[in-house]
């Protein structure tokens, strides 16, 4: 009997505070086929790069995936695709899922400056603790561990080249989240009819200008 797709991967964290982790204790990200590929074509251009030139270690990108959230019961509740209990798995290790795993709104934590770490053989999620200094830096995840969910998915890096669909970058996935992802308690599901406030507005504006300039201001005399 073949295993259910896996949709979501649940790793721990560390944070550059000891003593502080704004109870950003785990780090939940969201797969897709096309996610995936879009992290492997990277890592493949970092081996590129390095080959190049020994000095090219790693991509930085800004990606909004990854949301954190700390210790709670439901954890204790869900098992992995193979069958263990997620609070069983050594920490440092990926916690592979078939489905969302439903976790209540207020377990997670209000994050910024996110982003997705590459380098040739893992991929790693970071980010600060809302309005501090604080950095959360999420474990490893191997690009072995990305290929079994890829494969799950029914994608396929060998022949990937031949494929049609092309990876979705995550500045514009994040978009497409911000219009149509919606919460219903706490479930989250996309809606087509998501009301649109200005809040919104300036989150869209903010993650077009991590990757395009604010053009300048207007003179009075239109120059």
């Amino acid at each position: 009997m073949s295993k259910p797709p896996i949709t979501h991967l649940v790793i721990d964290t560390s944070s550059t505070n000891e003593d502080y982790n704004g109870d950003c204790d785990y780090c939940l990200v969201p797969m897709t086929a096309e996610y995936i590929l879009y992290l492997l074509g990277y890592m493949k251009e970092v081996r590129r790069m390095h080959q190049t030139d020994d000095a090219v270690y790693s991509l930085e990108c800004w990606d909004g995936s990854s949301m954190y959230f700390r210790v709670n019961d439901r954890l204790e509740e869900i098992r992995d695709v193979d069958g263990n209990m997620a609070v069983d798995v050594p920490r440092g290790e990926t916690i592979l899922l078939a489905a969302d795993p439903q976790f209540k709104e207020d377990d997670f934590q209000r994050v910024e400056c996110q982003t997705v770490q590459i380098i040739s053989e893992d991929v790693w999620w970071t980010a600060y603790v809302k309005h501090t200094n604080t950095r959360i830096e999420s474990a490893h995840v191997e690009k072995k561990t990305l290929l079994r969910i890829l494969r799950s998915l029914g994608g396929d890096w060998k022949h990937h080249g031949k494929d049609r669909a092309r990876p979705v970058p995550p500045a514009v996935r994040r978009i497409h989240d911000l219009l149509y992802l919606d919460m219903r308690g706490t479930k989250s599901f996309y809606s087509p009819d998501k009301a649109r406030d200005s809040d919104m507005l300036a989150q869209i504006a903010e993650v077009v200008a991590r990757h395009i300039p604010r053009p300048p201001p207007v003179k009075p005399d239109g120059r």
